[in-house]
């Protein structure tokens, strides 16, 4: 392995000779740059690695440059050096996105095997990224997984609306995959070199959202010692994605319609008016015009948002495109374990098809991440599934007992593939031909149902 290209946000030189020596020995490649090179230089020659030296770069905005860093490689590891142990300055750099935060000075042994780490751990990283991204045949679109058919009117919709700048609402149950459809908006915007700013509204308290989205003026209330620029702001020419929009309160609804209205805002504290050009995404998990109308979300901001719905429908309702996500999270979480996970048994496919995840999305790449860390077998098997799962399973047979016990008793001198053919030719005639029902009712994996119509010989139209 090569020299580690890393690089010193240093404006006096004064980073630590000793310590540039040391490290070089050790195999970084340092490259020490100032304000002016840094953002040009990770754009031409991005590095493995970037330390601020806090004290050779005095009255420079730290937390927003680290910011800006990882809005443009949100992996890229940055290390703050400093000679004070303030735990207040400390929590502030690692809430901006900071990998490290050390005080001078750091042995030279523990600085390396933080660097190293880091830098491997970045090289995972984007190896999972690439590996996120692969294209899975046509169920691939933007890292969102899917064939059936409501998936693919949604991919159509995302493409088409990508390109304008409308403001786009998406709707659909937790860990239905939201996030995902807004950033592949904003990456098929006109805007995809701009910042993608998420906020999740219901997970900040309601008198801390309105400085998260529009920042403050320095004074404006005790602590405030410097400017704070928010979320609409940072997004300036980019796309900012409101996630949990229904959890808004109605005092900050009104602040937003003004932005959709006039692009743009007052910052806490401030008098002056700040203009943005900001494509905005919002998204919740509960009907929005059922909120409307029980007075708990603003009419006129429904409409200013809802100009593009889209709506991401349950995992239950697209059961289709569960062995294809269950595969994709099985080779991400693979390769992020160092194991060597292959496929899913047959039986294990059937009961992730037949289970409810009442989770979505999220609650099988929970499920698949899990069993990937508990085994270390080649094929996932239906013991490796959670207790619960493996109920659906016994289910699943219990079904199917039940289902032959019910026809042999209409004729006794059938035989199991009689008795099994016929149960096919009903379920398919009772479904009008649409295998994936059929495979439903059976309580049997679609692959399998297709392989016994062929060897049976079953005739069927399409539905």
């Amino acid at each position: 392995m090569g020299a580690i290209p890393t690089f010193v946000f240093d404006e006096k030189n004064q980073f630590s000779p000793m310590l540039f020596e040391e490290l070089t020995k050790r195999g970084f490649a340092l490259r020490v740059v100032g304000k002016d090179e840094l953002f040009p230089a990770l754009s031409s020659t991005p590095p493995d690695l970037v330390i601020f030296n806090l004290a050779a770069t005095p009255g420079v905005d730290h937390l927003t440059m680290i910011q800006e860093i990882r809005s443009i490689d949100e992996h890229l590891p940055v290390f703050v050096l400093t000679e004070s142990s303030d735990v207040a300055t400390a929590v502030s750099f690692m809430r901006a996105g900071a990998s490290d935060f050390m005080v001078l000075p750091a042995s030279t042994e523990q600085f390396e095997a933080s660097l190293k780490r880091a830098s491997q751990m970045y090289h995972l990283a984007r190896k999972v990224f690439q590996v996120e991204r692969k294209a899975v045949g046509k169920g691939d679109f933007l890292g969102i997984v899917g064939q059936s058919g409501r998936m693919q009117e949604n991919f159509k919709m995302i493409s088409t609306v990508a390109k304008s700048n409308a403001t786009v609402l998406i709707q659909g149950d937790s860990g239905t995959g939201k996030e995902l459809v807004a950033k592949a908006i904003h990456v098929m915007s006109g805007r995809p070199k701009h910042k993608f700013i998420d906020l999740n509204c219901g997970a900040i308290p309601r008198e801390l959202l309105e400085n998260e989205l529009f920042g403050h003026e320095r004074g404006a209330y005790t602590g405030a010692d410097r400017r704070y620029i928010g979320s609409f702001e940072r997004a300036n020419g980019g796309t900012i994605f409101l996630d949990e929009i229904s959890e808004m309160d109605p005092s900050l609804q009104v602040k937003i319609l003004r932005v959709l209205q006039e692009r743009s805002f007052q910052r806490v504290g401030g008098s002056e008016k700040v203009h943005v050009d900001v494509r905005v995404v919002a998204a919740t998990n509960r009907d929005l015009q059922k909120e409307v109308e029980e007075g708990r979300f603003r009419e006129d901001l429904f409409y200013r948002l809802n100009v593009v719905p889209v709506w991401l429908p349950p995992l239950r309702d697209r059961r289709e495109d569960i062995p294809l996500l269950a595969r994709h999270f099985l080779n991400i979480y693979s390769l992020r374990n160092d194991k060597i996970f292959l496929d899913f048994h047959p039986e294990a496919v059937e009961v992730l098809i037949n289970y409810g995840w009442p989770g979505n999305v999220r609650e099988l790449e929970n499920t698949i991440e899990r069993l990937v860390v508990l085994s270390n077998d080649s094929q996932v098997k239906v013991k490796h599934l959670p207790a619960h799962l493996q109920n659906v399973e016994r289910a699943i047979g219990w079904s199917r007992d039940q289902n032959i016990r019910s026809i042999a008793s209409e004729k006794e001198v059938f035989t199991l593939e009689q008795i099994e053919k016929q149960a096919i030719e009903s379920a398919l005639k009772k479904c009008e031909g649409n295998v994936l029902e059929a495979a439903r009712r059976l309580k049997v994996g679609q692959a399998t149902l297709y392989r016994k119509i062929r060897k049976f010989g079953i005739a069927r139209e399409e539905s």
